[in-house]
């Protein structure tokens, strides 16, 4: 990238966070539209998403027609194997996605060459790094959601969800804290990503780990017990767990297995969020001693 244009990425970017160095907000937003603009230019592949989701999902539906459904027993609760499948498929390639899409993001910055020109604003590397992932992760949350929307109406796949009031609103905070979990994890991510600039062979790692240990496609129960006892420790099995549990056995927060896997979240966050300041200074130093920020 030329010196002209990256002047040019720092002088826009400056220009739309007035006092950035104290404004987040502000660096969020402009990120957030600045992302949007760019995926807006590409929005053919929008269509593309929406087009693989539903590819998967008729694919799951017509196979399923074909076998047996199974009944599972699983916390006091009943309900066709079919749909205990499809709530962990979901979960996990939602999850999949954000992972990806975050940590990608940051290593097409730095082969386009404007990670260098954004970092070098008065915004600062750290608070970049924030709404780089706060916003991707948002976007691709949001975006993910709605390519599902259309499919539980085209597909009877939910056909066992037996959902109250208070059992909808303890899905919505057990999505926020996951989103909170998301975020914390995608940040420890990127540090990694902006050091060996291989986001995307992190996120297949981090994934592959979530995956099996997240009981999504069967129950714990089948698991041996020295790694059904490692399981328990993820988060992404909480939420797994904890969302079927509201969805088809109507649970609210004070079940034992919603707030288990509340404290587990948070917990999670909590704990990878200073392993990020930890690991932000020291990472920060070691790049800024090898002089790899003009590498990108």
């Amino acid at each position: 990238m030329s010196t002209k244009i990256i002047q040019q990425v720092r002088k826009t970017f400056d220009s739309k966070i007035p006092n950035s160095s104290n404004s987040f907000f502000c660096g969020f937003l402009q990120t957030l539209k600045r992302n949007i603009k760019i995926i807006w230019q590409y929005r053919f592949l929008l269509i593309k998403g929406f087009l693989s989701t539903l590819t998967v999902v008729s694919l799951y539906y017509f196979v399923s027609l074909l076998i047996e459904s199974g009944i599972i027993e699983n916390d006091g609760y009943r309900i066709s194997s079919v749909s205990f499948i499809f709530v962990g498929i979901i979960i996990v390639e939602i999850t999949a996605k954000t992972i990806t899409s975050t940590l990608g993001s940051f290593q097409s910055e730095m082969r386009q060459g404007t990670f260098e020109a954004l970092i070098t604003t008065q915004f600062g590397l750290k608070k970049y790094v924030y709404a780089e992932t706060f916003a991707e992760v948002v976007y691709t949350l949001v975006l993910n959601i709605v390519y599902y929307i259309p499919v539980f109406f085209i597909f009877p796949l939910l056909r066992d969800v037996s959902v109250t009031f208070s059992s909808s609103l303890t899905i919505l905070l057990l999505l926020f804290f996951t989103f909170a979990f998301f975020t914390a994890l995608a940040l420890v991510g990127a540090i990694f990503t902006v050091l060996i600039k291989r986001g995307r062979e992190i996120s297949m790692v981090i994934i592959g780990v979530l995956l099996l240990l997240s009981g999504s496609l069967f129950p714990l129960s089948v698991f041996p017990n020295w790694l059904r006892t490692i399981a328990q420790i993820s988060p992404l099995t909480q939420v797994v767990k904890a969302i079927r549990f509201c969805l088809f056995g109507q649970g609210i927060v004070t079940d034992s297995i919603v707030w288990h896997a509340l404290l587990v979240l948070i917990a999670g966050s909590v704990v990878l969020f200073v392993v990020f300041q930890i690991l932000f200074k020291s990472i920060y130093k070691r790049i800024q001693h090898k002089g790899t920020f003009h590498e990108y």
